[in-house]
């Protein structure tokens, strides 16, 4: 069977469902199906901070989805825009660091920060300076998750919203389709990617740890514009985040919390968060303890959090032959899409992977239990 004779079914249409779809419609009948939206849930929320340099990935995930990233600029809707990012150190912590930075970057004492961006930040004076690093960027989620769409499309896939697939299709042992609120369709490879959704959709054949997971986001309009080479910034301390958007604002995040019942739970940004960002953060960057909220923002549903807080990307004996899964994304989904992409296409054809597959596999859990302690990005 040649590949274009071999259809694969893609289960959502997040920026993980479209980026297997863009990998795998090249070469092979490609049908992605979601019971919602195309991004109409976590993609089009994330932050789009591209900060592989700072996350406990192998270095070739990073290289690969930068070089990903920075390769796709320009198609579509798509920008990508390299941009530094600083974390800042509290005061106390500041003898811990010389010149090296964990993960490679460099630390900057205070002077040097305010030297290096010299109206970016306001009040500084509980800091010692910032760990800085390069390799960096931001995208915008929605853009991007769209432009995977009409990438995915011109290759030849066929994307489906408001399509629901309420079932897998198995006969000895190997997956030969799905089924749909419209019928039955054939498949030869059917895959996953349905975020926290994804243990209770395949609990018949594999059992999964993970759970739900919310952060919340606000978006600023400064009293005073930033200036263009205002850096990414992150304080571990409150586990908030930042960057400036290509309309001058400036998107503050965080908070990510587990959720038991994340469709039971009502939107909306929690009041301590919001007081965090209004009166620790926002006076941190110069003009935006006097702006404006613009907007507030937190994923519709969840995102998914796994144990270890890296992704399980995999296609186990246990499962039924041709069946495959991304869940567990952490928060990292647009970050690793470019990885996810090309990981679900090497599981699907056996090709080599240019970077390791092994801590994606399932078998890294001896307990499959959703009764984890939850890992914070930032412990």
């Amino acid at each position: 069977m040649s590949r274009r004779d071999s259809r694969v079914v893609v289960v959502g249409a997040g920026v993980s469902g479209l980026a297997i779809a863009r990998e795998l419609a090249p070469d092979h009948d490609v049908l992605v199906f979601d019971k919602g939206g195309v991004a109409a849930d976590t993609s089009s929320r994330a932050s789009g901070m591209i900060s592989l340099s700072l996350e406990p990935f192998p270095d070739e995930w990073a290289t690969f989805a930068l070089s990903q990233f920075r390769d796709l600029d320009g198609h579509g809707i798509f920008s990508f825009t390299d941009r530094d990012t600083v974390r800042l150190v509290p005061e106390e912590d500041a003898a811990k660091y010389t010149d090296q930075a964990p993960e490679g970057g460099a630390y900057l004492t205070k002077d040097e920060l305010r030297a290096r961006y010299p109206d970016a930040f306001a009040d500084l004076s509980a800091y010692g300076g910032a760990l800085h690093y390069d390799g960096t960027g931001y995208l915008d989620a929605l853009d991007y998750t769209m432009t995977l769409k009409w990438a995915a499309e011109q290759a030849g896939a066929a994307v489906f919203r408001d399509h629901e697939v309420t079932g897998l299709r198995v006969e000895d042992d190997a997956v030969v389709g799905v089924e749909t609120e419209y019928g039955p369709i054939d498949a030869d490879h059917v895959v996953y990617a349905t975020g926290w959704k994804t243990r209770d959709l395949l609990a018949d054949y594999v059992e999964l740890p993970v759970k739900p997971l919310r952060w919340n986001a606000i978006v600023v309009e400064p009293d005073t514009p930033l200036p263009a080479d205002a850096p990414m910034g992150s304080e571990p301390t409150m586990r908030v985040y930042w960057r400036t958007t290509d309309r001058g604002d400036v998107l503050i995040g965080g908070n990510e919390h587990l959720l038991s019942d994340p469709e039971g739970t009502p939107m909306g940004v929690q009041e301590a968060f919001r007081e965090v960002v209004t009166d620790r953060v926002a006076p941190l960057l110069a003009g935006v303890e006097d702006g404006d909220i613009r907007r507030e923002d937190c994923c519709p549903t969840a995102d998914c959090a796994s144990p270890d807080g890296l992704p399980i990307i995999d296609a186990p004996e246990e499962v039924p032959d041709g069946l495959a899964f991304v869940t567990g994304l952490h928060g990292r989904g647009v970050m690793l899409s470019p990885v996810t992409g090309r990981a679900i296409r090497c599981l699907v054809t056996g090709e080599d992977a240019p970077f390791p597959m092994e801590p994606f596999e399932l078998g890294r859990f001896e307990d499959r239990s959703p009764d984890f302690e939850y890992r914070s990005h930032w412990d």
